[in-house]
């Protein structure tokens, strides 16, 4: 018994041993060594059984190193995308809030409520914690909003023209 778990504990070490440095990169001076038109394939095929290049010790690639380097190479033009987009990447528009509530039986009431009364218009909610909030109609102006609210205020009492900001994604139909 004392033996299977000494070859337990042996096993066990030596596989928490070799998984060590296995997301480890190539140290710059072995980069920087390897021929630059050459392939990956044909960077393999150099290395004899020893790990060395032609046989020669100073262009030896180790894949293992503490201290190793990742060369990224990326078009610049995705940053300066990423920068315009999230400066000028949503649109401002106003919305009717219709109501607020941490409790979902009464959102799901007030959105039954408001689908059987206006079929034909949109309604949407949002989940800011721990708030949920209920939202009707996309307007670009606030004159339009108010109108839409004057609708509404027929059932809904406290309702309220908020701005929001949406993504480009979202066209208003």
């Amino acid at each position: 018994m004392k033996i299977k778990i000494f070859y337990i504990l042996i096993i066990f070490s030596y596989g928490c041993h070799c998984q060590e440095n296995w997301t480890l990169y190539p140290k710059k001076d072995s980069i920087e060594s390897i021929d630059k038109n050459d392939s990956i394939l044909s960077q393999k095929k150099k290395i004899d059984s020893t790990g060395l290049f032609n046989s020669d010790k100073n262009n030896y690639l180790s894949y293992i190193n503490e201290k190793g380097s990742l060369i990224e190479h990326k078009d610049p033009r995705i940053d300066s995308l990423n920068n315009y987009m999230s400066k000028h990447g949503k649109y401002n528009i106003f919305t009717v809030q219709l109501y607020v509530s941490q409790n979902n039986d009464e959102i799901r009431n007030y959105r039954k409520k408001f689908i059987r009364n206006f079929p034909e218009m949109e309604i949407f909610d949002e989940y800011i914690a721990p708030n949920v909030f209920l939202y009707s109609g996309l307007f670009q102006d606030y004159n339009h909003a108010t109108l839409y609210k004057k609708k509404l205020e027929i059932l809904f009492k406290n309702t309220l023209v908020v701005r929001k900001k949406i993504p480009h994604q979202i066209e208003k139909k």
